[in-house]
């Protein structure tokens, strides 16, 4: 919690007058963070209650031009390499260490596996890192896990682990219920569990979970113990695990019911994680110290 700054609580996806692209100070990726937003129109295959995007506000746009984007990635590129980002609020509150270009990250307002441009938005932004020499720069999916063996999907990760290249998979439960009950989505529980088989027997996996309070309850320590349960059959199965990043909301949400778990309840399921996946790096992230009362959306 002391290792937030202001630029961590603002992950806005609007930069300036651009569609597709926006920058971000991530805590994940331990400095900045390019986005592509491959869902302008703000559609997902999921309804996470501790969803920020705001959907009853019109989308500005809902096509994807190819080479807008890449445009305003190049842009970006340039403000991040030559220091001008850092002069801009939220961006100046970030520390030296934090100023480190990290990855461009595919992340928008909804699933970006479900946006049929994926494979070449892939092969534009490794272009631009490629002309930049920025080799280092990794591409990053930050995905729901819902289609990862799609045939296409397929052929955008090859192009995107190619290059540096990391797979950030959502699993935030451990049961059906659970999975209904915070992710809301109609895609089964057991595709998401087939997909991360299949995805990390080829290339090891990120596995993103968070964690809250939700309607004044956080996840019980059977559904903690049945989350990791998962991890450790995928393993047994043959799966990579890279990671596990445990963190919970970090910035108000249209649901207010939607609130950061505690601080000791996250480090206390983050220990029972641990017991059950020796040898499975996990970092927490905590949740500001100070929420609000009354939701930010609804002020």
């Amino acid at each position: 919690m002391r290792d937030l700054v202001k630029a961590h609580l603002d992950h806005r996806r609007i930069w300036q007058d651009f569609d597709y692209c926006y920058p971000v100070i991530s805590r994940r990726s331990k400095g900045v963070s390019l986005g592509v937003n491959l869902n302008p129109d703000k559609v997902c295959n999921f309804d996470c209650v501790y969803c920020e995007v705001d959907r009853k506000t019109p989308a500005k746009r809902r096509d994807i031009d190819l080479d807008q984007m890449a445009r305003e990635m190049d842009a970006l590129l340039q403000l991040t390499q030559d220091g001008t980002l850092f002069r801009v609020s939220p961006f100046d509150s970030a520390r030296p260490d934090q100023r480190r270009l990290n990855d461009i990250a595919f992340s928008g307002d909804g699933e970006p596996t479900t946006a049929r441009e994926f494979p070449e938005a892939i092969a534009r932004m490794a272009g631009l890192l490629e002309a930049r020499g920025l080799r280092d720069v990794k591409l990053v999916l930050i995905t729901d896990s819902s289609r990862l063996q799609a045939p296409e999907i397929l052929l955008g990760l090859e192009r995107m682990m190619a290059w540096n290249g990391e797979i950030w998979a959502k699993l935030d439960a451990g049961t059906e219920a659970h999975y209904k009950a915070v992710d809301r989505s109609a895609i089964p529980f057991q595709r998401i569990l087939d997909n991360l088989l299949a995805t990390s027997r080829r290339w090891p996996l990120t596995i993103q979970t968070l964690f809250l309070e939700w309607e004044g309850k956080g996840p019980s320590e059977a559904e903690v113990d049945a989350y990791a349960g998962r991890l450790r059959e995928l393993q047994v199965q043959g799966g990579a695990l890279k990671e596990i990043q445990l963190y919970t909301v970090a910035r108000p949400t249209p649901e207010a019911a939607a609130r950061p778990l505690k601080a000791d309840l996250l480090e206390a399921a983050a220990c029972r994680i641990r017991g059950s996946l020796p040898g499975v790096p996990l970092e927490v992230f905590h949740g500001p110290q100070d929420w609000p009362e009354v939701n930010a959306h609804e002020a």
